[in-house]
């Protein structure tokens, strides 16, 4: 093995040895370090921007300096850490800071086992510990999957693991399960509890990477996965942290619609005999369950990751300097509500909020596009071309903004979320006064609207007074199946029956969807 280099992160004082040539997106993920990647390594998003603090870096080729300037990156020290090569030793900071660890914990006495639900998501891990003694959770956290090095989506994920990353793929999934589970205990206080049953759901292609099965079939139609049943996770980086350690993962239902989808009607209660319910899971993977006169039928679209606060310029997950909301202003204008003292971040509640408030306010159409005319006008500008409009409190803060770009990633993901609910109402002829209830689970980053939800198009005008909300509903539904492993059958006859519409398969699709881009309201 030739001479190694290090290679440090700040502020999260993590580092790493790794070759010269090496380039800083590998090395953060040898050294445990989350640089979001959306565009999986390809030097086309510029998520990955970093600033050199101190030392070494191979001058920056012509593509490198073509996609910096691109992302309006370019200027002194800083560089794309999916580009840029390691030529020494080097300290570098992220441009948006290392994502940090988000947990909560609830007090609790002294408890010696512990079970755990995790919902292993594309975008973030969460995981709920619960005292089976006293049946109670003691203990919740929420991290982002090391995995966003390889890309913000399922398809660039599985991409990458055909392409020779799947043994990477899989120890950066189970690590980040770890990262969860660590945060989790830490927040009870319970230092050297042990955890002896995990049950772990999440969308098919997490799971399938996680386990180190075969996921050629998820690249193309016609779709399959290789997931048969329900899979006891005995080897891995997960497994090797946890011996000893019942690990069971929750089995799909198809090739995009996960175990994440069963555990979150699990947990609300959604089985067989439910009538005229329907259950949306806000996801990068979006899914979408009926249940009504007996039957099940269920369907997934690739929404992105928008909802959850990622794949926009100025977006990030819940936590300390996030925007989860907008309201209007005395003047007319728009006034931001703040996770903190000061703005850094918009989550995805904060995106759907302030698009709402937008298309209310006239500064937005049906068909997405922005004008600076009206009551907010002040807070807009041009950004290289495009047009922004700043979200802080005080208008002439250009720190956290919304583009038009921004705005097209938030129809594309509602536009895939309401096609595939419309054609599971479709098939299950869940429409008009059969529809009972509407249960809508994700990770928000903050409290939702129903007015601003039907006003986008993201869920149906039939949702006034249907609509609940399912905070955080995989992982609890995973701890009630860690709790009592009975679930996990009442789990397999729940989907034993399902249909399952196969959304790529219809000629009619790409029609849907195009109509389902408006931001307005439908009916079912």
């Amino acid at each position: 093995m030739g001479e190694l280099t290090l290679v440090t992160f700040v502020p999260a004082g993590r580092s790493a040895q790794v070759a010269p040539g090496t380039t800083l997106l590998k090395a953060a993920a040898e050294a445990g370090v989350v640089v979001p990647a959306p565009c999986g390594g390809r030097g086309a998003c510029g998520r990955c921007a970093v600033s050199v603090v101190d030392g070494d870096l191979a001058l920056p080729s012509q593509r490198e300096t073509a996609a910096l300037a691109r992302a309006r990156a370019a200027g002194s020290g800083m560089r794309l850490a999916c580009l840029a090569e390691i030529g020494g030793p080097v300290t570098v900071r992220p441009l948006g800071g290392t994502t940090r660890l988000v947990s909560g914990g609830h007090a609790a006495e002294r408890a010696e086992l512990l079970v755990a639900g995790v919902d292993l998501g594309t975008t973030s891990v969460a995981v709920q510990l619960v005292d089976p003694v006293r049946r109670t959770v003691v203990g919740t956290a929420r991290v982002p999957n090391r995995q966003a090095s390889f890309g913000s989506d399922v398809l660039s994920r599985i991409a990458a693991a055909i392409g020779g990353d799947s043994d990477a793929l899989a120890e950066a999934a189970g690590d980040s399960v770890a990262d969860a589970l660590t945060a989790a205990i830490e927040s009870t206080g319970l230092a050297g509890v042990r955890v002896e049953r995990i049950v772990l759901a999440g969308n098919t292609a997490m799971t399938s990477l996680l386990a180190g099965v075969e996921v050629t079939g998820l690249a193309s139609h016609p779709f399959s996965h290789a997931m048969a049943g329900t899979t006891r996770l005995q080897r891995g980086s997960l497994a090797d942290r946890y011996p000893g350690t019942e690990i069971v993962l929750v089995p799909p239902v198809a090739a995009f619609v996960g175990g994440d989808l069963v555990a979150g009607m699990i947990a609300e209660g959604l089985s067989d005999e439910a009538e005229g319910s329907l259950f949306v899971d806000l996801g990068t993977n979006a899914e979408v369950a009926a249940v009504t006169g007996g039957r099940c039928v269920v369907a997934s679209a690739p929404a992105g990751p928008a909802f959850e606060g990622w794949g926009i310029a100025c977006g990030g997950q819940a936590g300390a300097g996030g925007i989860v909301a907008m309201l209007p202003s005395e003047s007319g204008g728009m006034s931001p509500i703040l996770d903190g003292d000061r703005e850094t971040h918009i989550t995805g509640s904060g995106l759907i909020s302030a698009t709402a408030l937008l298309l209310r306010t006239g500064h937005l159409d049906e068909a997405g596009l922005l004008h600076a005319d009206g009551p907010a006008a002040e807070r807009f500008f041009e950004l290289d071309g495009v047009r922004a409009v700043t979200l802080c409190t005080d208008p002439r803060d250009r720190e956290v903004f919304l583009t038009q770009l921004d705005v097209r990633a938030l129809q594309s993901a509602k536009g895939a979320v309401c096609a595939a609910v419309k054609a599971v109402a479709r098939e299950a002829s869940l429409t008009g006064k059969r529809l009972a209830e509407i249960v809508l689970a994700g990770a928000f980053g903050g409290a939702l609207e129903t007015d601003d939800l039907v006003a986008l198009g993201v869920v149906p005008i039939q949702s006034a007074g249907l609509l609940r909300y399912a905070p955080d509903a995989a992982a609890r539904g995973a701890a009630a199946m860690a709790l009592e492993p009975g679930l996990l059958e009442d789990a397999r006859e729940l989907m034993s029956g399902a249909v399952h519409v196969d959304l790529a398969s219809g000629t009619t699709f790409a029609d849907e969807f195009m109509a389902c881009v408006r931001l307005a309201p439908y009916s079912l």
